[in-house]
């Protein structure tokens, strides 16, 4: 792949994309190109369509399904910088492409900006878990009996609520050596519980899903969305990311009072008077459809006197 020293750290990164749909495809093209850290130089169907292309990229953008055998996909996994974005919901299909060593694993309702910070955290933090690896990784502990220090699984728990590794591994006063060491023992147990396997078969998958209750969709993430203003899902994007004001600013390159009034002004918009940090991250949350259940955070929502805003209530 390209070696970064080779660019100076100053280009954006290169970014291949393997969706075997075409409009999805499309539609991670123009959201990682959208971030000017990142551009994508391939998008393909499969594997083997990047193989022949002969493209060179820092980190890819895969589908975990209808993109090639288990074999190529482990391979891919294994020599490159990969963030997966799947369909799968169940958390050994999300599991088992990160103990083959896939630096991110996502479902496909998740938002541009956070999609286009994984790729950049792939390269340049991949130790950092995102809060959909995170959750699925909790079950896996649980449903599997696999062992781990008292931090360790607090730090998932905390990271599936949408928390940063860095910003919790500081709090409980852990080093990020120790932190990388027990992360790489569990990736070991797992593999040798048998987490590494693949199901990549869409016929299986289907058959799978039909089995289990109807995986929740983001409708209700829409409908909220589309009575906020750009400008404050922007905000709230980056925000439930576990980004601060003044992070979320710099990203955005506005002010941090503007960042604070953005949302503001969307809570406001969706009814909520009480606007503590706790609060804020829910709504962030559940606008953004960063939470693997939004049925939970809108019951909780509802409970503060939410509800979804006006169509073009959404102040600038």
């Amino acid at each position: 792949m390209t070696d970064e020293s080779e660019r100076g750290g100053r280009q954006p990164l290169q970014v291949a994309v393997v969706e075997d749909h075409e409009m999805t495809r499309r539609g991670l093209v123009a959201a990682l190109n959208a971030d000017p850290r990142l551009t994508v130089v391939s998008e393909v169907d499969s594997v083997e369509g990047l193989d022949i292309s002969g493209a060179e990229y820092d980190v890819c953008v895969a589908d975990l399904m209808g993109v090639g055998t288990a074999e190529q996909f482990a391979d891919l996994v294994r020599r490159s910088d990969v963030v997966v974005c799947t369909a799968a919901e169940q958390w050994r299909q999300r599991v088992a492409p990160w103990v083959c060593g896939a630096r991110a694993v996502f479902g496909k309702t998740v938002g541009a900006a956070v999609l286009a910070n994984a790729v950049w955290d792939a390269r340049h933090h991949p130790h950092w878990l995102k809060p959909h690896l995170a959750s699925a990784l909790e079950t896996a502990v649980r449903e599997c009996g696999l062992t781990i220090p008292a931090y360790l699984a607090e730090l998932l728990a905390r990271t599936a609520r949408g928390g940063r590794v860095a910003w919790i591994l500081e709090e409980l006063g852990v080093a990020d050596t120790r932190y990388r060491e027990d992360l790489e023992l569990f990736r070991m147990q797992c593999a040798r519980t048998g987490l590494n396997q693949l199901t990549l078969l869409d016929t299986l998958y289907m058959a799978s899903s039909a089995e289990q209750a109807p995986a929740h969709q983001p409708v209700v993430f829409s409908n909220w969305a589309a009575g906020l203003s750009e400008g404050q899902v922007r905000a709230l994007e980056w925000y439930a990311d576990g980004y601060s004001y003044e992070e979320t600013a710099a990203q955005l390159d506005v002010k941090v009072s503007t960042v604070r009034t953005q949302i503001d002004r969307a809570m406001t918009a969706c009814g909520i008077s009480s606007k503590p940090a706790d609060i804020r991250m829910m709504f962030a949350m559940y606008v953004c459809s960063r939470h693997t259940k939004p049925d939970q955070l809108l019951r909780r929502l509802t409970a503060l006197g939410a509800h979804p805003p006006r169509r073009g209530s959404g102040a600038p």
